[in-house]
């Protein structure tokens, strides 16, 4: 009995000093965003290329999924609000669920298993073959060099693509909102110009910048944290994705909550 309470405290003393560590490595991160020595020629050049990597690489399936779900789903948003008589409340439909609240969201879950998981391994991978030794003997700041441009271009690249799959998805979904109830595309951008608040503005901004960080930050921490092995990154970057999908989860839901306020 006393050897499984002591598993117990064990295993939670474990997980409040991961959680500890994970939020200095992330306060870390986020400080050195404002640190003009994180902008190095040699750190410039790896924030360059996470930037083509998690953005323009796949801009050509992305406006794909754009058109995709902006005819699919913009199109059951359309059937329904006919269906039951709210015409009058489709621009508030599309700018605060569609916009603000689907794009991000489902945004995150893609971009996670893309460029979330990529930068994990590729960190896990630098662990295990002592390259963070390397640099720190040369006495190069590894969060400077390697994890701030990181996030800085996660950030960039998740609310540039976030504003880019808002803009195709609303006018792919245009052409069932001109078959159904025949309004000309002049009085649609108006009509949602004058639903769209600050308030709107500012949880999609921050939301997408915030799950920008995350998805960079959450995997690149668990791959710091590898022993070595190149048999824990499996394992590791599994534990990593779960959290990152819990922390996505938690911001729609603390979004949503918002949005009703």
């Amino acid at each position: 009995m006393l050897k499984f309470f002591e598993n117990i405290g064990n295993f939670v003393f474990i997980y409040i000093a991961y959680i500890v560590n994970f939020y200095k490595f992330s306060v870390i991160c986020f400080l050195n965003i404002f640190n003009p020595k994180s902008y190095n020629p040699a750190s410039r050049k790896i924030l360059i290329e996470q930037i083509f990597y998690t953005s323009l690489e796949i801009l050509p399936i992305f406006i794909f999924l754009a058109m995709i779900f902006g005819v699919v789903f913009m199109g059951f948003v359309v059937d329904l609000s006919v269906k039951y008589s709210m015409q009058d409340y489709l621009s508030n439909i599309i700018v605060k669920f569609i916009v603000v609240e689907f794009v991000p969201f489902f945004m995150a879950l893609y971009i996670s298993l893309r460029t979330g998981l990529r930068v994990g391994i590729k960190t896990s991978i630098m662990n295990v073959n002592s390259e963070f030794k390397t640099l720190d003997a040369y006495k190069i700041d590894i969060v400077n060099y390697l994890f701030t441009p990181r996030v800085v271009a996660g950030m960039i690249s998740f609310l540039s693509l976030a504003i880019l799959f808002s803009v195709i998805m609303v006018l792919s979904g245009y052409i069932f909102i001109f078959f159904s109830i025949n309004m000309d595309f002049t009085r649609f951008i108006t009509s949602l110009t004058e639903v769209v608040t600050i308030k709107d503005i500012l949880i999609f901004v921050l939301k997408s910048l915030f799950f920008g960080f995350l998805i960079i930050v959450i995997p690149s921490f668990a791959g710091v944290k590898i022993k070595a092995r190149y048999i824990e990154i499996p394992v590791a970057m599994s534990k990593a994705m779960v959290g990152l999908f819990a922390s996505i989860f938690l911001m729609e839901v603390i979004s949503l909550s918002v949005q009703l306020i």
